[in-house]
Order: C-alpha cells, then sequence, then structure tokens
C-alpha cells in the first residue's frame, strides 16, 4: 500500500522541507521470516562520503550543530540565490545517506486499546523495536524509547536481520529487508499471524540534509499478516457442489421417468 509521510516538525531539528511524499510498502511472510520491500521517489542517491562527530545509535543531533531549514524560507521564493532562500540551503547541505526505518512496539500486545506507542521512537512504558537501513548499505535493529533518547544497539538481532535489495535506478530507491516473525528476546517484538500491530515508517534524504530527527515520517498504520487458507476451504465447497449436480440430475432423470412411465 501507499504510506503517506510528512515532515517531521514535534521536535527540532525539524523538517518543514521534506521532499520525500510517500512510501509504496508490500511484504511477504514465511512460518520464520517477514520480508518488506519498499519504493520511494527520490531524485538524488545519497550516500555520506565525509567522516561525522556522532554515532549511528545518537539522536541528539543538535549538539553536533545540526540545524532546521526555517519554514520562513519560503518567502525567498522568488530569489532562489538567496542565501536564506530554500534552494539555496538545499545546495548548501552536508550529504547524508539516504535512509529508511519502520518501528513495532515492542510489547503490542499489552497495549490497552486504542492506544499506541510514542509515534517518535516509542517511550519508557512502552518502548519499539526499530529496524533501520541506511544507504551506505548498514542495516541496523534498535531499541527506542523516546524522541530524546539515544537508541540501544541490539546487535544480537543485526545479525539476523537482512538486505535482500538495495538499488537506487531512474530517481527511485527500491530496498528489500528481511527479519524474522520472532526473536530470542524479550526486546525484539513477535509478529504474529492475523493480529492488527501498529507499525510506522521514517525516510531520510540525505541531499536535503535530513539526519537524526530531521526527517519525513508516517502515521500508524497496521500491520496484518494473513493466516494461509486451509485446504479444506477448497476442498469442501467443490466437493458439496459436486454432489449437488449428481442429486439434481438423479432428480431430473427420475421425473423424466416417471413421465414415461417407467416408475
Amino acid at each position: 500500500r501507499i504510506v503517506a509521510m510528512g515532515g517531521q516538525i514535534t521536535h527540532k531539528p525539524r523538517n518543514f522541507v521534506t521532499r520525500i511524499d510517500d512510501v509504496w510498502v508490500q511484504s511477504l511472510y514465511n512460518e520464520t521470516h517477514i520480508s518488506f520491500m519498499f519504493r520511494w521517489d527520490d531524485r538524488t542517491k545519497s550516500v555520506q562520503e565525509d567522516e561525522v562527530d556522532w554515532e549511528p545509535y545518537e539522536v541528539n543531533l543538535g549538539d553536533y550543530g545540526i540545524e532546521e531549514q526555517p519554514p520562513g524560507g519560503s518567502k525567498f521564493a522568488d530569489d532562489p540565490e538567496h542565501p536564506e532562500s530554500i534552494a539555496a540551503k538545499q545546495t548548501a547541505y552536508q550529504v547524508f545517506n539516504d535512509g529508511l526505518a519502520f518501528q513495532f512496539p515492542i510489547k503490542w500486545q499489552e497495549l490497552p486499546a486504542p492506544r499506541k506507542p510514542r509515534y517518535f521512537w516509542g517511550d519508557e512504558g512502552y518502548p519499539v523495536d526499530i529496524t533501520k537501513w541506511t544507504a551506505d548499505g548498514e542495516l541496523k535493529a534498535y531499541q527506542g524509547e523516546g524522541w530524546d533518547i539515544d537508541f540501544e544497539d541490539r546487535d544480537d538481532f543485526t545479525e539476523q536481520l537482512k538486505v535482500v535489495k538495495a538499488e537506487w535506478a531512474n530517481g527511485r530507491w527500491t530496498v528489500i529487508v528481511t527479519r524474522p516473525l520472532k526473536g530470542d528476546y524479550e526486546e525484539d517484538a513477535y509478529i504474529e499471524l492475523g493480529k492488527y500491530i501498529p507499525i510506522n515508517f521514517f525516510v531520510w534524504d540525505g541531499h536535503n540534509g535530513d539526519v537524526g530527527r530531521k526527517m519525513a515520517v508516517s502515521a500508524f498504520y497496521y500491520l496484518v499478516l494473513e493466516p494461509p487458507i486451509e485446504k479444506e476451504t477448497y476442498i469442501y465447497p467443490t466437493l458439496a457442489a459436486i454432489g449437488l449436480v449428481l442429486v439434481e440430475g438423479w432428480i431430473l432423470t427420475r421425473r423424466a421417468n416417471r413421465r414415461k412411465g417407467k416408475v
């Protein structure tokens, strides 16, 4: 399905000028794993080349000088050369990695309906299971406990994640990642069949200066893995239809024989 994205404007550094409007998401699963395919339009392939001073799990990047693009920059739309215009800002940003992440509440079974965890990396009461891919080829698992709390590395679960495909072509990213339905620890969300599991998504555009909290974010959606249809579902209706045809044929034959005086 198409997942609508909007700029993260709740906590600084906010993203008033997002260039990612939506992501197309599809999933397939078997007895042990689930695969997600993501596609989204991005005019530029962004791979970070310069080293940065922070670690991948850090989220408070304002301490390192990451600033937001003020919404007032739009007033210079007629003068793209103005140093405070949106166009000028976008060409001056340091290039970071394009990226995508999605999260589930770890204990989604314990959430009282209709409550969900905080959309922005959970909270201490209901932490979230985060899977994050970046364009430099890294795929990591984290635990989130709040928008201003650094992620907790989950190295054991990271080892079970796999990038099946990550390709940028003709202005579009296609990324396929696989993860287990159930991990080995309580910090790993258990994705059960037939259950409505809250999920939301985050996307970073590196050429837009997106990094840390400066990104595009979705509202909550629900992931539902439909249980496989049992064979009996197809067999019994077929047998019933055949039986009905045989009975109807027998009745019609009997009526015809009566008219002819054979019975």
